[in-house]
């Protein structure tokens, strides 16, 4: 529709001069149309851009995800963890050995023949004497059962042995000697079993106890090794007393033998000192064999 006052101003203007105006006012319309139409599209733009604006954040949230998927693949895999190192077998000592089974040996000793003294054989036949007197008794650790005092019987056994009369203890002593006579053929026994190494070990062991100040055991001594012979003055000595029906002791023996071998004439001394030079020289020979023998077992 066109305005009410362009209308009036037509119909009193002729026609000529009413043809701009009514262009214009025809044309106004589809200017604004065109105006609409250019905000709208500029509208859309704004809203088109303002709506891509967060795109850079999903390409930063795609390159976050990259640089976690990234360092995902570059992330080292656990090692494994360590295997225990097997526990070393403690050194053995010089006196140590172990046996097929992996279990340690008793030394030499352990099977050593002992013999026992008359005072030893006395207390074994009183000890069970003390057996049910109160006064000898003491509580036991692992009951209420009283048991013997070792201690207290054996010192009340040892007062007994010193007064004992002589006649009294004779019986001990005899049993001492037969047992001694079992005792040197079961030592020499044991001596003849031991092999180079329980000798060793055993003198090992001995040498370490008197490091410690414990004395009282002699070395080992290998019954293959040649045994060193007796100088001049001890084949002197051996004869005297294989001489002797006195019953001297060995002590007393000895003593006068030196007072004797002191005053001999060289020509006296002569037969015991070629005795000896022999046996020395024999023994020299005997101990070079036994040190090549035991250089081969090495």
């Amino acid at each position: 529709m066109f305005p009410l006052a362009l209308l009036t101003r037509a119909a009193t203007r002729p026609l000529s001069a009413q043809l701009p105006s009514l262009a214009r006012a025809v044309s106004l319309p589809r200017a604004t149309a065109s105006f609409a139409t250019a905000a709208t599209k500029t509208a859309t733009r704004a809203s088109a851009s303002s709506s891509s604006t967060p795109k850079p954040k999903r390409a930063a949230s795609k390159k976050a995800a990259g640089s976690s998927t990234k360092k995902a693949a570059t992330k080292k895999p656990k090692a494994a963890p360590k295997k225990k190192a097997p526990k070393k077998e403690p050194k053995l000592k010089p006196w140590q050995a172990r046996g097929a089974d992996g279990k340690l040996l008793p030394l030499p000793s352990a099977t050593k023949p002992t013999l026992r003294s008359t005072f030893i054989i006395y207390m074994a036949e009183r000890l069970p004497t003390f057996m049910n007197k109160p006064e000898f008794s003491k509580p036991s650790a692992r009951s209420d059962k009283p048991v013997l005092d070792i201690i207290k019987a054996s010192k009340q056994i040892g007062e007994e042995w010193k007064s004992l009369p002589a006649s009294d203890k004779k019986k001990y002593e005899d049993i001492h000697e037969k047992e001694k006579a079992e005792y040197t053929k079961a030592l020499a026994h044991w001596k003849a079993s031991l092999t180079p190494e329980d000798i060793r070990r055993q003198n090992a062991y001995i040498s370490a106890q008197r490091k410690k100040g414990i004395k009282g055991t002699a070395l080992l001594r290998d019954p293959a090794k040649p045994k060193r012979p007796n100088s001049a003055f001890f084949e002197y000595l051996a004869e005297l007393r294989a001489q002797d029906s006195t019953g001297a002791s060995a002590t007393e023996i000895a003593r006068k033998g030196g007072e004797k071998w002191k005053s001999m004439s060289p020509s006296s001394r002569a037969p015991y000192e070629q005795k000896a030079a022999g046996a020395l020289e024999q023994y020299k020979k005997d101990l070079d064999d036994y040190v090549r023998a035991k250089e081969a077992q090495l």
